[in-house]
């Protein structure tokens, strides 16, 4: 009854706080039932429960063959042979690939119950309890040198991550910046099907935090979603919310997506602030080689901390170590931006060299949208004929409201309010804008002058850009600068500070001003109001550069550089950091602005779903079992130590079973761990090219990870520090 064998496994794999033996087993069973569609997804399922473990990965190769896609076998049984090499499994798809090199028969039988899982439960004797004695690993097969970096397969399937944006309009209807570039291309591609590939229409994907995995949201809710969110700014509209309640941000009863081998995954937004992203993105990246592409729109927590929240730059941070760990390729929207990337890249991980492609954002941002002048009854907006000038921002420091308002409240003392138009700022409030607003509420001439408008819809910011003079946009530092677009596309000359890639959004049409210059922002306002012609003079450079490129223009730009990503020659995801002996690895949620290794490896570390999200003190388990996964240099061999620092319940045992590339390496308990914090050190053998250590814990949930450091065992010195800090424990200074 393999059927009901294979029913069984489910739910015992279920039940289990890892599940991937079961997992196997059930895979085995409908293999036998001559289900191989439905054992290739249970064999799938055990590669993401137990990445890296090469039995999963030669079954799912079993299975890919029989099933007639070779390329995709061959990718599965290349895996299982670095991951196992030396152990049975390694040799049977080393076996394999002979076999399809050869042309010969097709996989053997799946192995009846209990085979594949015997030699995992028993790798040998365990040591007394609370003893972790060195590993025999020295006649063990050394791994293999860590692949060279090499041109992957042509672009396949490609997805858009759409999560972000889902989450903003949970909130807000309206779009700015990233989320109006974001839903511009992606409106670009559900009205084309472009990019089609394969035969396959581009998939829309929204991430589920709960499920630590993605699902795909129908493109045709996605289209009204979007189509309807231009259309007004009414939250309590029935159709806005009809449309919003058909893209929830999480849908529990719907299935999750199966990512194709080597699929690309494409964010256009932003995945910085949605947590457990990175460590869905890990399991996907090794279960089917998924590619990661996201678009870099600007590093402003990096150059800039200071005009951001700090827990912003803290989340950002973070990101951008985890990016470059695990992106193929990353998209930029101006040359400003890819160099800002580059520079902090190259102090990330140095000699990486990932690929970055410019795309600039000088697509028609007007789209289907009409001037609506209704739109803005009931607002302090001008009316035509009444002059004025726009100025289109998040009121925040970046942007530098302080300056425009200085200018503006010079030029009407120097000519009087009958001369000096009005500035109307459409923008919502944002952060460390208080020198701006108190200045503004402190002086009423000026505040008669300026007008607030926020929250608007896209026909009414229309009929403000048709009807204005013409624009500022002022600012810090820019990735693009979408208004300074914006503006020149509705005919109107925008005035900005020259610097960072506003140099590029308005090149041969921009009137620049010194950056954060009130005497040189209020003479180019002088300027266009008072010399005769030069307005016009302005306006005509502006036409000369015509009509914008389309978006379906830009998205096929996007595609043609994700072609080049997929093709390009980089270092596998889990080949380009390793972990240094004696270095201390914190796994609390930190407190740096600036993207290190240690932030890199600490995500790359946890591994799997067994862990929570970092807290302050560190990372608590999330599942009685949790794994940690530790790349190690080349060079790296011989007695080491693993040094823990925990946090545990007290009372309840803590189990520790260590492998070393796949293989068994010793196991032990700590039969009366100590409540609070506490550290202990295990004893490891390294054989001479050695690639991963990989430790399970078997503990109660909330006992917790707060840092780990590994070193040679007769490195004395670590070994002292990391004595000191259990008695002597560090000062935060605030």
């Amino acid at each position: 009854m393999p059927e009901e064998a294979a029913r069984l496994y489910g739910e015992a794999a279920a039940l289990s706080p890892s599940g991937w033996e079961d997992l196997l087993l059930q895979g085995h069973a409908l293999r036998a039932a001559r289900r191989t569609g439905a054992a290739l997804a249970a064999y799938t399922a055990a590669v993401a429960a137990a990445p890296g473990e090469p039995s999963a990965e030669l079954h799912r190769g079993h299975a890919l063959r029989l099933l007639g896609r070779p390329e995709e076998a061959r990718r599965a049984y290349g895996l299982a042979l670095a991951a196992g090499p030396g152990a049975p499994a390694g040799e049977e798809a080393r076996h394999a690939l002979d076999q399809m090199s050869a042309g010969g028969a097709g996989p053997p039988e799946p192995p009846g119950p209990g085979a594949e899982t015997a030699a995992a439960d028993h790798p040998g004797d365990d040591p007394p309890a609370g003893e972790m004695p060195p590993a025999p690993l020295a006649e063990a097969a050394s791994a293999p040198a860590a692949p060279a970096a090499m041109p992957g397969p042509p672009l396949g399937a490609i997805a858009f991550d759409v999560s972000d944006l889902l989450i903003h309009f949970q909130g807000r209807r309206t779009l700015t910046g990233i989320q109006r570039v974001q839903a511009s291309a992606l409106s670009a591609a559900l009205r084309s099907g472009a990019p089609r590939r394969g035969g396959e229409d581009p998939r829309f994907l929204a991430f589920e935090q709960g499920r630590g995995g993605w699902r795909a949201v129908p493109a045709e809710d996605l289209s009204r979603l979007l189509d309807v969110a231009a259309a007004g700014a009414d939250q309590a509209d029935p159709d806005w919310i009809a449309a919003r309640d058909a893209v929830p941000v999480t849908a529990p009863g719907v299935a999750p997506h199966a990512f194709t081998e080597g699929e690309m995954l494409v964010n256009l937004g932003n995945s910085w602030g949605i947590p457990g992203y990175v460590r869905a993105l890990r399991a996907a990246q090794r279960a089917r080689g998924v590619r990661y592409v996201p678009f870099l729109h600007d590093c402003v927590p990096l150059v800039m901390p200071e005009h951001c929240v700090r827990v912003l730059v803290q989340d950002y941070a973070r990101w951008f170590a985890a990016m470059g760990v695990h992106a193929h390729g990353i998209l930029c929207n101006s040359e400003a931006t890819r160099a800002d990337g580059r520079r902090f890249l190259d102090e990330l991980l140095p000699g990486l060299n990932l690929p970055m492609a410019v795309v600039r954002l000088d697509a028609d941002p007007r789209g289907s949208m009409q001037p609506d002048p209704a739109a803005l009854e009931g607002t302090r907006a001008p009316r035509p004929p009444e002059p004025y000038v726009l100025f289109v921002a998040t009121i925040e420091s970046r942007k530098d409201h302080l300056t425009v308002f200085r200018a503006w409240l010079a030029l009407l003392r120097r000519h009087g309010a009958a001369r000096i138009p009005r500035l109307v700022c459409v923008g919502a409030a944002g952060w460390h804008a208080e020198a701006a607003m108190n200045l503004l509420a402190g002086s009423p001439e000026l505040s008669r002058q300026v007008v607030l408008l926020h929250g608007i819809s896209d026909g009414a910011l229309a009929a403000l850009y048709r009807d204005c003079l013409f624009t500022l946009y002022n600012s810090h530092h820019e990735g693009w600068g979408l208004p300074v677009t914006e503006s020149v596309a509705w005919g109107k000359v925008p005035v900005v500070p020259r610097h960072s890639a506003l140099v590029e959004s308005g090149a041969g049409a921009a009137v620049f001003v010194e950056p954060q210059s009130d005497h040189s922002m209020a003479a180019a306002v002088e300027r266009l109001l008072f010399e005769p012609g030069a307005l016009a003079e302005a306006e005509r450079a502006v036409s000369v550069l015509g009509a914008p490129r389309s978006w379906d223009d830009l998205l096929a730009e996007v595609v043609e550089r994700l072609e080049e990503f997929a093709t390009a020659a980089v270092p596998p995801p889990g080949e380009r950091i390793a972990l240094p002996p004696g270095l201390r690895i914190p796994f609390r949620r930190t407190d740096s602005t600036r993207p290190d290794m240690t932030m890199a490896l600490s995500e790359v570390i946890r591994d799997g779903a067994g862990w929570g999200m970092p807290e302050d003190w560190g990372t608590p388990m999330a599942r009685p079992v949790a794994r940690l996964r530790l790349p190690l240099p080349p060079g790296v061999s011989g007695p080491m130590r693993l040094q823990l620092e925990l946090r545990g319940s007290g009372g309840t045992p803590v189990a520790f079973a260590l492998r070393v590339d796949s293989a068994a390496g010793g196991s032990g308990t700590l039969a009366s761990p100590p409540e609070g914090d506490f550290a202990t050190a295990l004893p490891v053998v390294l054989a001479e090219g050695a690639r991963r250590l990989e430790l399970e814990l078997e503990a109660p949930v909330g006992t917790g990870l707060r840092a780990l450091t590994i070193c040679r065992e007769d490195d004395l010195l670590a070994r002292l520090e990391f004595l000191e800090r259990q008695r002597l424990p560090p000062v935060r200074v605030d």
